[in-house]
């Protein structure tokens, strides 16, 4: 009896705590298990409606993120911009990334649901200048629009599901997103195969804007959150305190004197070059700027330090940049050793990425299935961190004559290592972090996501280039490269067959071949470094609440108990009054 008090004591103690921050309003530092049971989180049809929504705005976002790979060659040679291949993504993962840290604000403390609408709303206006650019720079611009929208929408999914259901079923509902993801991944290069060689590749934006539609439908009648108390809304001064407008200000010109640095340097002029110089220095002195806010505005703060003093936020964040980072360099690039190397039109480029995709949905399944199962989701960062080194390995070997099995072993396994692991890293903040320190944690570790693909997708095309040119250039006169290189990637064998001998246009692939190497290594040093990160999380339970409500159901029984024992005391007690009173 004793021990079942002394465990009743630990949780009632527990449970009083929790009531007692409620009392006096201090929700944020409230246990999920506490929320959990005070909050009617969705079930059955609602559940599953609201699974749809979120499914088809993931789907819409992250269809442009993926689709665009297969049309990209076509795109360099419409608008003879084979220089601005980094800037298509770069400019999509640009503003995602400064915008990261802004959309965690906004969703800690406003309506979750019209914050995603907005999000959604903007996407969808970045994909309507995209399919009617008429030249690169447009198109670039239109890139930067939708990446600012399609970061709320990613973002949004997960805050959704963190507040309608209980944290032991979010792995599954995460899984399902993770999925969705993946599906995108596997349709995307499909379709954007189709629309480029039997349309245009202009469908592969156009097709936003009926998807877009059915999931603000969706969205608006079947998404009900209940309101945000008065005290966590921000009105008028306090929205611009809120999602620090001056930090984001910051951000964005730091980061762009970063991207420009890198994508000049070396190629359009020399490193030492003055401007070169310049903007790495604009650079430092606004990223030092921005640090410095961050620093002194405290808990307040766009990235508050309490979460940089986590062990398991920082790790996570390391594992999202370098796990990211890799794949976003293999879904760039791998579409343009396909089309420049192995003579695929666009479509085909579509259908042999599959080998990837498919096997990166399976994996989302599956690892969903697992941690919801076993509880922990380390295990699946450290097995998708090594599996993914070890195929960035595999492909550091992709030539012009790679065999078929080859590289399809090569794709499933870099596909397989990406899906266990990718999603894992979101599970984090929604397990070790409560109330609105889950959106700033979960907007954290995107960031760290994006600013990979952002910066390094410019690293990459830098490296690319150069040593394409360098390679190129040991061809001259035999080879023309001022003509090799206008041609673009699309279709290059053929083109080039038109021109040079047999013997020539084998030295020319192989040139690409070798300029690809650099990029090869370093998604290689990428798979290979994100295993620190998994590694140094921290092994926690998604099923502590579980454990919890176990307690309860204790503590339950013990106060059934205890009170029983009581009230036969006291009727005792009084049965002792009525014999001392009749004496």
């Amino acid at each position: 009896m004793a021990d079942v008090v002394d465990v009743s004591h630990g949780v009632a103690q527990e449970q009083q705590t929790d009531e007692e921050k409620v009392a006096t309003g201090d929700r944020d530092n409230v246990s999920e298990t506490a929320k959990d049971d005070e909050t009617q989180y969705a079930t059955g049809i609602k559940l599953f409606s609201i699974g749809i929504g979120l499914c088809l705005a993931v789907l819409c976002s992250n269809l442009d993120r993926s689709i665009l790979g297969v049309a990209t060659p076509e795109i360099t040679t419409e608008f003879n911009s084979l220089d601005d291949i980094g800037w298509y993504g770069s400019a999509y993962l640009l503003t995602s990334c400064c915008s990261q840290l802004m959309f965690g604000k906004l969703y800690a403390g406003y309506n979750i649901k019209w914050t995603f609408l907005s999000a959604l709303a903007i996407f969808e206006i970045g994909s309507i200048v995209c399919a009617a650019a008429p030249n690169s720079d447009s198109l670039i611009v239109g890139r930067a629009i939708a990446g600012l929208g399609a970061t709320g929408i990613s973002t949004g999914a997960l805050m959704i599901i963190s507040n309608i259901m209980p944290v032991h079923e979010r792995p599954k509902y995460t899984a399902m997103v993770g999925a969705c993801m993946g599906v995108t991944l596997v349709i995307a290069p499909f379709l954007g195969g189709v629309f480029t060689n039997k349309l245009t590749w202009r469908w592969c934006f156009w097709i936003n804007l009926p998807l877009g539609g059915v999931t603000v439908f969706l969205i608006l009648l079947i998404v009900h959150l209940p309101p945000r108390p008065k005290s966590d809304a921000a009105t008028g001064r306090a929205l611009l305190d809120k999602v620090d407008l001056p930090g984001t200000l910051l951000l964005l010109p730091s980061i762009v004197c970063l991207l420009l640095a890198l994508q000049w340097g070396g190629t359009k002029y020399d490193w030492a070059n003055w401007r070169c110089i310049l903007l790495f220095c604009i650079f430092g002195v606004l990223g030092l700027l921005w640090c410095y806010m961050q620093v002194r505005a405290g808990d307040k703060a766009t990235v508050p330090m309490r979460l940089l003093k986590m062990r398991s936020i920082v790790a996570s964040m390391w594992f999202a940049f370098f796990l990211f980072g890799m794949m976003f360099i293999q879904s760039y690039y791998i579409p343009i050793w396909f089309q420049a190397l192995k003579g695929d039109s666009a479509y085909w480029s579509g259908i042999h990425m599959l080998t990837m995709t498919v096997a990166m949905t399976l994996s989302f399944v599956v690892t969903g299935a697992l941690t919801t199962i076993t509880g922990y989701y380390v295990p699946s960062m450290i097995l998708g961190a090594v599996i993914s080194a070890v195929s960035s390995g595999m492909i550091v070997k992709f030539g012009a004559h790679t065999s078929t099995g080859y590289w399809v072993g090569a794709l499933i396994l870099s596909g397989m290592g990406f899906g266990l692991g990718a999603q894992q890293c979101m599970m984090v903040p929604q397990t070790i972090l409560n109330g609105e320190d889950i959106a700033l944690g979960t907007s954290v570790i995107m960031f760290a996501e994006t600013i990979s693909g952002t910066v390094f997708l410019a690293v990459c095309e830098t490296l690319f280039e150069n040593k394409l040119v360098e390679e190129l250039d040991k061809l001259s006169p035999t080879a023309n490269p001022a003509v090799v290189v206008a041609n673009g990637a699309a279709s290059l064998k053929s083109a080039m067959s038109e021109i040079y001998t047999a013997s020539v246009v084998e030295e020319i692939l192989e040139s690409y071949a070798k300029a690809l190497q650099p990029v090869w290594i370093v998604a290689v040093v990428f798979g290979s470094l994100s295993l620190f990160g998994a590694v140094f999380t921290e092994w926690v339970s998604v099923k502590k609440d579980k454990e919890k409500e176990g307690k309860k159901e204790q503590l339950s029984a013990s106060n059934s108990i205890m009170s029983n024992t009581s009230i036969a005391q006291d009727e005792e007690l009084g049965g002792n009054d009525i014999l001392h009173h009749s004496s």
